[in-house]
């Protein structure tokens, strides 16, 4: 892949981000039902595209679809469309029971991977070595789930770049070519995880 400053220098701007597939983790819902407010608010900032109040979306792993009925924002005037950078809560044309690390994405948009196990570049910063069946969390997005890793094809010694194909555990400050098995589906774009 490529090396750490090419991959900064290829992050794209804001501006490019508003034309590309959108996409939204869910950070938190609200409901203020003690002030007889009955919405249930899904708020998050868009990492990607553009959302308007009517576009039809559905939630990644869970595969929940609704129409977006408003968009809430604290001390503006009325919004009909938020893009990319943009923090903001949704109410939906449908009550749903959606939760935190759940991947918004509009309906005609491009769908992400929604798996258990992802093939992955692993480059272990911890203090011990991690095992093969030690749990810890990966987090993508808002979303936080538990994984173990389910095999080794190989690592990269990053001191002296040696490699070794018949790997049990992972030191620190190596990169691991490796499988992971999350404990419960995650949605994610295949770069979400570079």
């Amino acid at each position: 892949g490529p090396t750490v400053l090419e991959a900064l220098d290829n992050i794209e701007p804001i501006s490019e981000l508003q034309h590309s597939t959108s996409r939204m983790f869910v950070q938190d819902v609200y409901k203020f039902t003690k002030y007889g407010d009955m919405r249930r608010i899904i708020a998050g900032t868009v990492d990607s595209g553009t959302i308007r109040v009517g576009d039809e979306v559905v939630f990644h792993p869970s595969g929940k679809r609704t129409r977006i009925a408003s968009i809430e924002s604290f001390n503006t005037e009325e919004l009909r469309e938020v893009s990319a950078g943009e923090a903001a809560g949704f109410t939906m044309t449908e009550q749903l029971y959606v939760s935190r690390g759940e991947l918004m994405t509009r309906v005609e948009d491009r769908a992400p991977a929604v798996t258990t196990r992802a093939q992955v570049s692993l480059f272990w910063l911890g203090r011990e070595p991690l095992n093969c069946d030690e749990e810890f969390f990966v987090k993508i997005g808002t979303a936080r789930v538990p994984a173990t890793i389910e095999s080794i094809s190989k690592i990269v010694d990053a001191g002296d770049l040696t490699q070794s194909s018949t790997p049990t555990s992972i030191e620190r400050n190596n990169v691991a070519e490796c499988v992971l098995k999350f404990t419960k589906p995650l949605a994610f774009d295949s770069v979400d995880l570079l």
